[in-house]
């Protein structure tokens, strides 16, 4: 259960209808968000045949996750051998392992055929999103799209190594758990190019990772290797490069977190030093950040000290995760869910449970209006109340 974010071949989510209606009806890739779906019923791993017009290039068949997927699968939606995450958009994704440690498991990859051969010299945008499975120890980069004339048909398990067409610069690694990132560029097609596959095509010495940190609540142990889901794929012609929503690569909307400055005053008695206490979000993030840990722990701190401080959690959420409801209905439990992650977070540390209570706000209290990227981060938050 999770969401969006980053750089350099990073982009946002449509926020109109209507835009993201007319993408889809001009798409051309026919089943880009995985939801057609035929043949037996989803049960195993490697089901990505079963998704309308999606086959995997090598002999490592690419992963097909389903709501409709039995849980003791291991294919299901959200919770599954990858980890945990809903869909972008309807019940199903997909998942490839692109890259690990060592090359000791094979890679997997997917590929459809387009609506229709490209045209020499015309642009289309081409784009996906991705997030990383939360039992990958590490984190990549180098994903991106190949386009070619051929369908790729490799009779072993071995990594392909096409060029990459999209994104041009690859220098991020996808390290998001809880976010779908979108990996977008521009191509311009040199002719009849109609076969387009999703990976990473280069060598595993020179594919930048990252190791990362299993999220709090995951107790299943992470595998050595980067595993991804995608979802949405698109490819689409355009008349000119800004139409392909490229340009928001220098800005994560969800990495950007608000930082307070400072410290709470250590004179202060306990009661008042949690009665300060708030905790910060990324953008569509339900977990515990990281980041927020010395406040959690200066928290945790006081409410040892003082065993008859009670309080009560109060989850927000900024003004473009609530408009995002409209069509991301399982975001409307966002702001609850943050004020659960720090109840959780405190019962973890040893806090009795029956001294905290949760409530959330959604966006109706916001303390920052001004709509600025740092006025909304003030605004993803959850706050603690002492409770008399």
């Amino acid at each position: 259960m999770r969401t969006i974010l980053l750089p350099l071949c990073t982009i946002l989510l449509l926020s109109a209808q209507a835009q993201d209606k007319f993408n889809h009806d001009r798409n051309w890739v026919s089943n880009g968000d995985f939801e057609t779906v035929e043949g037996k019923k989803l049960k195993r791993a490697g089901g990505i045949v079963y998704a309308t017009g999606w086959n995997s290039p090598n002999k490592k068949a690419a992963d097909l996750f389903s709501e409709s997927a039995p849980v003791e699968s291991n294919v299901s939606s959200p919770k599954n051998f990858g980890g945990e995450q809903t869909a972008l958009s309807g019940a199903n994704y997909a998942g490839i392992r692109a890259w690990s440690y060592q090359n000791k498991e094979p890679r997997s990859y997917l590929q459809t055929k387009l609506a229709k051969p490209m045209k020499k010299d015309s642009l289309y945008c081409v784009r996906f999103y991705t997030s990383l499975g939360d039992l990958s120890k590490y984190a990549t980069g180098e994903l991106g799209v190949y386009v070619g004339k051929q369908k790729i048909e490799k009779e072993d398990e071995a990594s392909l190594t096409y060029e990459i067409k999209v994104p041009h610069l690859r220098t991020k690694i996808y390290d998001d758990m809880y976010s779908w990132q979108g990996v977008c560029g521009v191509y311009q097609a040199d002719g009849f190019e109609q076969h387009l596959v999703i990976g990473n095509f280069a060598a595993n010495e020179k594919t930048p990772n990252a190791k990362t940190k299993r999220p709090r609540g995951e107790t299943r142990p992470q595998v050595f290797s980067a595993y991804y889901y995608i979802d949405n794929v698109e490819v689409y012609p355009i008349k000119n490069r800004g139409e392909c929503t490229c340009e928001q690569l220098d800005k994560a909307e969800s990495e950007y977190i608000f930082s307070r400055k400072g410290a709470i005053n250590p004179n202060l008695k306990a009661v008042d030093k949690v009665d300060q206490q708030v905790f910060y979000f990324k953008r569509f993030q339900r977990s515990f950040d990281t980041s927020m840990e010395s406040w959690l722990n200066d928290m945790i701190g006081s409410m040892k000290e003082d065993a008859t401080i009670k309080v009560k959690v109060i989850g927000h959420m900024d003004a473009t995760e609530v408009e995002r409801t409209r069509i991301r209905p399982d975001l409307l439990t966002l702001a609850k869910e943050r004020a659960e992650a720090v109840k959780d977070a405190l019962v973890e540390a040893g806090i009795d449970a029956a001294r905290i209570t949760v409530d959330s706000k959604a966006g109706d209290e916001p303390v920052d209006n001004t709509g600025t990227d740092i006025g909304m981060s003030k605004n993803r938050r959850v706050e603690v109340e002492v409770v008399k």
